[in-house]
C-alpha cells in the first residue's frame, strides 16, 4: 500500500476524480484508491511500487489529470503536491532528452520556467511548515506544466518547420466530421470551399434502427454530394463499440454467442460496403472495440472481429483501404474494466497474428468523461508519440475539446472552457500533431452542433448557426500550410510571459 496526504480543503482531491494505478511505460493497472480524512490509499494486487494519476487542480495551468512519479511503500504518507511536482520536472528532463532539446537556450522561456520551478520544488523539499512545503509545491507544479507545455511547442514548431519547410501541407492534411442528419446548404458550401477530406459516420442503429428494416437516406446524400465535389472521405466506423447506443440491441443480445455476433456484423459490414464500395476507397472499419465498456468480448474475438471486417472490405473491392480507430489512448479504462485491453497489447496482437490494415485512426478528445478528462499538452504529444513505431500512417481520426466547460470533473485546460481557450487549444495540437510525420491527417471532431456529438459544444458551428473561433483557426491553419513555412526562430527570453499563440 502506498499513502499520500493531500490538502484537506481541495474538494475536488477529497472525492479522487478519476484516480488509477500505473506502473512502467505508464501502463494501467486495476488497484483500489480510497481517500479518508486527507489520506489517499492506493493498493494493487502483484505491485508494491507504483504511481498514482488523478484530476488534480493545478491552478493557472488547469485541472489535468497529472500523476506521480513510481513510488515504494513506506511508512510515512508521500505528500500528494510534492509527488506530482517531482514526477513533472523530471518529466521535462525526460523529453527534453526524448525529443533532443538539450540545445534550447538557456533563455528560452521553457528553460527559465523549469529553472524557477525547480527552485521553488527545492524550497518545498526542505520547508518545516507542512502548509508551507504543500503551498510551494503547487506552485512548483503549475510553473513545470507550464514549462513543459513551452518545451513541447517548441518541439513542435521545431518539427512543423523541419516538415513543411520546403513544400506545402496536402490539401487532405485538415479535415471534419460531418454527421449525416442535416444536409444545409450552408453547411455544404462551407465544406466545398474548406475542407477536401471529411469523414462520414456510419452507424449502425441508425442505419438498421430495427432489424430489417433500413434508412439510408442521409449517408446517400452525403456519399453523393462528396462523390461529386471530389472530396477524399474516410467513411465509418461500420463497428462502433465507443457509443453506448452505436450497435443495435438486437446485435448486442448475442455478445455471449460470438459465432452468431459475428455473422450478424459480418452481414452487416458486407451490406454497407456493397452499397458504398463503387463511391468510398477509405474505410474505418472498427473503433474502440478493446474498450469493452458496452459489448464484452475477449481478446482474441476482438481480433478476429477485425480481421473479419477488414477481409470483408477488402474482398469487396480492390485497393480498398482499411482503418481501424484507438478511442481512448491512455487507456484509463483497464484500471476498471473486466478484460479490457490497452492500445498497446491490442495494436501488438493484432501485429502477431498478422492482421494488416492500411491506417490507424487515434482519437484526441479532451474534456469529457469515459477516459477522456483534459492533459496538457507534454501529455497529449507524449501519447501520440508512442505511435512512432506503428508500420502504417496515423490519423487523428477525431481531434477536439468543448468550447464550454461540461463539468467540473472532467476538467479544464488553463481555465475553465470557453470559445477563446477551445481556439487556443486547438491551434497547438493542431501544430504538435501536424510536426510528427507519421500524421497525415487530422479530423476535428464535428462540423456542427448535434445530440450524437461526442463532445458537447465542440463542433465548428454552434446549433445556432453561429461560427465558432475553432473554425478560424482550423482555416488559418490550412492556410498556413498551403505554402512552405520556411526557418524557425524560436522564442528569446522577452517573450516569456506572453501568451502562446
Amino acid at each position: 500500500m502506498i499513502r499520500y496526504t493531500t490538502n484537506t480543503k481541495n474538494s475536488l482531491v477529497q472525492t479522487v476524480v478519476n484516480a488509477h494505478l500505473l506502473t512502467r511505460d505508464n501502463q494501467v493497472i486495476q488497484g483500489r484508491v480510497n481517500i479518508e480524512n486527507g489520506i489517499i490509499s492506493t493498493q494493487a494486487a502483484g505491485h508494491t511500487s507504483f504511481a498514482l494519476c488523478l484530476l488534480f487542480d493545478a491552478g493557472s495551468a488547469g485541472r489535468l489529470m497529472l500523476q506521480t512519479s513510481i513510488l515504494p511503500p513506506r511508512d510515512e504518507p508521500y505528500m500528494l503536491e510534492l509527488e506530482l511536482a517531482r514526477h513533472r520536472i523530471k518529466s521535462f528532463l525526460d523529453m527534453s532528452e526524448n525529443w533532443s532539446l538539450f540545445h534550447l537556450s538557456d533563455e528560452n522561456p521553457a528553460i527559465l520556467r523549469w529553472e524557477e520551478s525547480r527552485l521553488i520544488f527545492t524550497k518545498a523539499l526542505v520547508a518545516v511548515d507542512q502548509d508551507e512545503a504543500r503551498e510551494l509545491a503547487c506552485k512548483a507544479l503549475e510553473l513545470s506544466i507550464d514549462a513543459s507545455e513551452r518545451l513541447t511547442m517548441a518541439h513542435a514548431q521545431i518539427l512543423l518547420h523541419r516538415r513543411y519547410s520546403k513544400k506545402p501541407a496536402s490539401s487532405s492534411t485538415l479535415g471534419v466530421r460531418v454527421e449525416v442528419a442535416r444536409f444545409d446548404q450552408p453547411l455544404r458550401d462551407l465544406l466545398d470551399k474548406h475542407v477536401d477530406i471529411m469523414t462520414i459516420p456510419m452507424r449502425w442503429t441508425q442505419i438498421e434502427p430495427e432489424e430489417g428494416t433500413f434508412e439510408w437516406g442521409n449517408i446517400d446524400r452525403w456519399v453523393k454530394w462528396a462523390r461529386d465535389h471530389k472530396k477524399y472521405v474516410i467513411a465509418g466506423p461500420l463497428l462502433d463499440f465507443t457509443i453506448k447506443d452505436s450497435i443495435p440491441e438486437w446485435v448486442k443480445v448475442w455478445e455471449h454467442d460470438y459465432t452468431t455476433f459475428r455473422d450478424k456484423c459480418y452481414d452487416h459490414l458486407e451490406r454497407v460496403i456493397h452499397r458504398y464500395g463503387s463511391a468510398i476507397s477509405f474505410w474505418n472499419v472498427v473503433s474502440g472495440i478493446n474498450i469493452n465498456r458496452y459489448i464484452r468480448l475477449s481478446t482474441a474475438n476482438m481480433v478476429d472481429l477485425v480481421r473479419t471486417a477488414a477481409l470483408v472490405v477488402r474482398q469487396a473491392r480492390k485497393g480498398t483501404k482499411v482503418m481501424i480507430e484507438i478511442a481512448e489512448p491512455f487507456s484509463e479504462f483497464v484500471a476498471t474494466i473486466p478484460d479490457a485491453c490497452s492500445h498497446s497489447v491490442f495494436l501488438s496482437r493484432l501485429a502477431q497474428e498478422g492482421i494488416r490494415f492500411d491506417a490507424l485512426g487515434v482519437q484526441c478528445l479532451v474534456g469529457i468523461d469515459g477516459g477522456r478528462a483534459t492533459r496538457d499538452l507534454m501529455q497529449l504529444s507524449a501519447r501520440l508519440d508512442e505511435f512512432l513505431h506503428v508500420e502504417v500512417p496515423l490519423v487523428i481520426s477525431a481531434l477536439g475539446a468543448p468550447s464550454e466547460t461540461i463539468d467540473e470533473e472532467f476538467g479544464w485546460w488553463k481555465s475553465h472552457w470557453d470559445e477563446k481557450r477551445q481556439e487556443q487549444w486547438a491551434g497547438q495540437m493542431l501544430a504538435i500533431a501536424l510536426s510528427k510525420p507519421y500524421i497525415d491527417s487530422v479530423i476535428w471532431s464535428d462540423l456542427y452542433d448535434h445530440n450524437m456529438m461526442d463532445i458537447p459544444t465542440s463542433a465548428f458551428v454552434s446549433e445556432s448557426g453561429k461560427p465558432r473561433a475553432v473554425l478560424n483557426r482550423m482555416l488559418t491553419m490550412r492556410r498556413r500550410l498551403t505554402k512552405p513555412l520556411g526557418p524557425l526562430d524560436l522564442p528569446k527570453r522577452t517573450q516569456v510571459d506572453k501568451e502562446s499563440a
